[in-house]
């Protein structure tokens, strides 16, 4: 005997329901062993331009596979991510994008540091703008009598615990069989997403030679 053509349309849609991903979640960063009390002895990343004729690596990673443990003056343990500019000269673009999820967004707090890690400018997250399903930032170096040496990442605490919050609709399609005939009915709901600002994340970081300088947005 044949399937009516009812039951095979609920079958599909109960197995089309029934699919889903496994549901990102944002890794901590780990502070509480190794840490280091100066900059100067927190592992640093290259940053580097991308060779010629080729695009920026733009693959995202996680901000706690990158960040070690420092302690401040004031003895607080932080996670942060040290990246070394290394063939960087000004004019440069430095771009920190972060995604946007529902699994934890990491609130990214930058500082732009000279060669004795003392900060030449900082941009809390605030500062950063929200494009699409990223949060980004642009930091432009210029030519200055204290040359950029380091890009330091660290979570903003003034912005960790809050979280945006998206309002949206949805619609639900349901298959009413009614003897060989078939009714489609749609029911639209408001949706809400929320993603947090956590101290982690997933985080991007990239540099690009500019022709002239520019001054910071």
């Amino acid at each position: 005997m044949r399937p009516s053509l009812s039951l095979l349309a609920l079958l599909a849609i109960s197995t089309l329901s029934g699919c889903s991903s496994v549901a990102y979640k944002a890794a901590m960063p780990d502070v509480s062993s190794n840490c280091v009390d100066s900059l100067g002895a927190v592992h640093s990343t290259a940053l580097r331009y991308p060779p010629a004729g080729e695009d920026a690596d733009t693959t995202y990673l996680e901000f706690a596979t990158v960040a070690r443990c420092h302690r401040t003056a004031e003895g607080v343990a932080v996670p942060v991510a040290l990246y070394r500019l290394e063939g960087v000269t000004p004019p440069s673009e430095v771009n920190v994008s972060v995604m946007l999820s529902p699994g934890g967004t990491f609130a990214a707090a930058v500082d732009v540091l000279d060669s004795d890690f003392q900060s030449l400018r900082h941009y809390d997250f605030r500062q950063f703008v929200r494009r699409g399903s990223q949060y980004s930032l642009n930091v432009f170096l210029n030519p200055s009598a204290r040359m950029p040496a380091y890009l330091l990442l660290t979570p903003d605490r003034e912005q960790v615990g809050k979280e945006d919050t998206a309002i949206g609709s949805a619609a639900n399609t349901m298959v009413i069989p009614a003897g060989p005939v078939m009714f489609m009915y749609n029911n639209g709901s408001e949706t809400r997403s929320v993603r947090p600002f956590l101290e982690g994340g997933k985080v991007l970081v990239t540099v690009r030679p500019q022709s002239t300088a520019i001054a910071d947005e």
